[in-house]
């Protein structure tokens, strides 16, 4: 493999660890990079998958040293990186397809980060079920029965911010440095 390329590998590595870390700087209180409210803006580098074959063991290696240095345990080390790993390489996979490529960390993420958090950090959402009737009464309190649907949904909505909003970001300065394909 070539310097450069190894070296961009790396960068997106590092970068994922320091922009986990990030986000917990910029919502004191909110572990936004850990927890079951996440908004972590290195999820937005799961795209640079697009680019690089290679790329999926880039944002597998950073994921897993940002969940070594986080502290959640052995859960969030063992399987958070290998969810990464898993929607890189379908990200990867998908790269022909418009808007396509996008589903896999969202979807793999809030189901599969969902599931082991809500078992380590034993969460319920206290939310009591609202008054009223209607769509969003009867969806809101379905919800507060069933806390790790409230956890996907959460999460899920993170994703989507981190995935698809600083993706395109992240896409758009990947292009602008290496060219349209990588």
């Amino acid at each position: 493999m070539p310097a450069h390329r190894l070296t961009r590998l790396a960068l997106v590595a590092s970068l994922y660890v320091v922009l986990t870390y990030l986000a917990n700087i910029l919502g004191p209180g909110l572990n936004l990079g850990y927890g079951p409210v996440q908004v972590r803006i290195s999820e937005g580098l799961a795209m640079l998958a697009l680019y690089d074959p290679y790329m999926p063991l880039a944002l597998y290696a950073g994921c897993l040293l940002a969940n070594v240095l986080g502290g959640l345990g052995l859960p969030d080390i063992l399987f958070g990186p290998l969810i990464t790993l898993a929607a890189g390489y379908s990200t990867y996979a998908l790269r022909r397809f418009p808007i396509l490529p996008f589903l896999p960390p969202i979807v793999f993420n809030a189901l599969g980060v969902s599931a082991y958090l809500y078992l380590i950090l034993g969460i319920s959402f206290p939310m009591a079920a609202p008054e009223g009737s209607g769509r969003v009464a009867g969806f809101l309190g379905w919800m507060a029965g069933h806390p790790y649907w409230t956890m996907v949904f959460s999460i899920g909505i993170g994703q989507i911010i981190s995935v698809v909003i600083f993706g395109l970001v992240f896409m758009t300065m990947w292009k602008r440095t290496t060219g349209p394909h990588g």
